[in-house]
This record gives structure tokens, C-alpha cells and sequence, in this order.
């Protein structure tokens, strides 16, 4: 792990919370946690932070992993829950954990690096207006069903909004607390993604967007290979281009 690297700040960033969710990555996630508090114990304009992780009723030890950890490091503060109820809804208790004015969207399997963080809060610092940085992977280490699942939604879901982001589905987002807080999020399962980049455009926010490193998973198999996690995004996205449908007929409205 390298040291932070020095960020030009306008003191916008000076607490963050982490907001993850977790199942079954027992063998890795102790490596994985503790390089990030760690690393972000170690950033110089950072004066607080928390981890959040929502183990979603895993079958492995998880949970007891991170609850060990919790009683050595403050910083992280895990959730539970007794029954797995889907990634989504992992992420989405997590975040609404979560008390900084900064909120990091992170994935717990080790394909994004912590060292990321400095690119998305230097893109926040240096844009007095930004709410939100989406994370943009120059080169996915997933399988090809995976990444043709995750091209071909995020094409639909930049028709439906008019948008053009360059990598709509990507998990790793910093953004605004208090707004990503407010939200409500349906998924379930491995959709919260694309859905979170949805329900932030329609609140009218702007991503600002920033290459990021994506690498292959550090163990265990992600679920979104299968043809029933295919399944259910095509049926997500379509909502979510039903539901544009509907705001822009004066059906339905946005709450803010």
C-alpha cells in the first residue's frame, strides 16, 4: 500500500464515511478493511472517518470477522443482517449508517484500491459545485458475460436519462452525504449501482468522472455471472427506464 498522496484542498473533504456491503468474504475482508482504515488514518487533510459495512447475513464468518475488528479499531462499525437480502439492500442500511458529509460507495471484494479515494476527492476540491464523482474503469477485470451485462445497461440507462457517462453502473461514487442519505433505494440485489447514478440524476446531479483502477477479485465468485442475476437487471433497468418514463409524463414525482 502506498502512502496517501497530497490532495490541493479547498477543505470540503475532512471526514468521510465508507459505506459497503458484504457477503461471504471471510477469507479476504480483514486484509481488505484494514488496509483501508489504515490508509485513510494516514491522509493528511482527513480529520475523520468512519467504515461501515453491512455483512449481509453470510454464511461464512464474515460478520464475526468484523465485529473482532470493530473492538480494535473504532473507526470501523459494522451492521448485520440475520437473513441475506441482497446486496443492495446491504449497501443501501449502510448508508443510511453513515453520519460524515462525504459518503464513499465502495465495494468489499478488493476490486477497487483504496488509493483511489485521492482521484475522487482531488475531482470534489478542485469543483467548488460537485456532489458527486462517479469512478470510470479504463479496464475491467470481469468476465465477459459480466461486462457485456454491465456495457449494454448502462447504454439503456444513459438513453433513458440523455446522459452520456462513460461507466453508469460503476459501484465506486463519491458523493454528497446528506443527498445520497435522502435517497430511496429499491434494488435488492446487485443492481444498486446503476440504480444510485439513477435516482442522483434525476435530483438533478452532475456527475464529475475520474479513471479509476479496477482489479480482478481478491477471492470468492462474484453472483452477477449467473443467468438469473442477468435476468433480474434486465428487468431492473427497464423499470428504471419506465420509472423516466413516468416522471417526464407528470406520473410520478421526485422527492427531495
Amino acid at each position: 500500500m502506498q502512502a496517501p498522496e497530497k490532495t490541493k484542498t479547498l477543505g470540503r473533504v475532512t471526514s468521510l464515511s465508507i459505506a459497503a456491503p458484504a457477503y461471504n468474504e471471510g477469507e479476504s475482508i480483514a486484509s481488505i478493511v484494514s488496509t483501508w482504515s489504515e490508509y485513510l488514518s494516514q491522509m493528511e487533510n482527513l480529520k475523520d472517518f468512519e467504515i461501515v459495512i453491512c455483512n449481509d447475513g453470510s454464511k461464512d464468518d464474515t460478520g464475526a470477522i468484523l465485529s473482532e475488528m470493530s473492538r480494535k479499531d473504532p473507526h470501523i462499525k459494522p451492521l448485520s443482517f440475520t437473513v441475506n437480502q441482497g446486496a443492495a439492500a446491504a449497501l443501501s442500511h449502510a448508508i443510511h449508517n453513515t453520519r460524515h458529509p462525504w459518503v464513499l460507495l465502495l465495494d468489499s471484494d478488493g476490486q477497487y484500491e483504496i488509493e483511489n479515494i485521492v482521484k475522487l476527492i482531488a475531482e470534489v476540491e478542485n469543483h467548488q459545485d460537485s456532489k458527486a464523482v462517479i469512478g470510470v474503469r479504463t479496464h475491467k477485470h470481469d468476465s465477459a458475460f459480466t461486462q457485456f451485462g454491465s456495457s449494454m445497461s448502462g447504454w439503456l440507462c444513459n438513453l433513458f436519462h440523455d446522459t452520456h457517462y462513460r461507466d453508469f453502473n460503476c459501484a465506486l461514487k463519491l458523493v454528497d452525504g446528506e443527498i445520497l442519505r435522502s435517497l430511496t433505494l429499491e434494488a435488492k440485489g446487485l443492481n444498486y449501482s446503476g440504480e444510485v447514478s439513477s435516482k442522483l440524476i434525476e435530483r438533478g446531479i452532475v456527475f464529475r468522472e475520474v479513471e479509476v483502477e479496477h482489479k480482478k477479485r481478491v477471492s470468492g465468485r462474484s453472483s452477477s455471472q449467473n443467468l438469473k442475476a442477468a435476468w433480474h437487471r434486465l428487468l431492473f433497468v427497464m423499470y428504471l427506464g419506465f420509472r423516466q418514463f413516468l416522471l417526464h409524463q407528470k406520473v410520478l414525482q421526485v422527492k427531495k
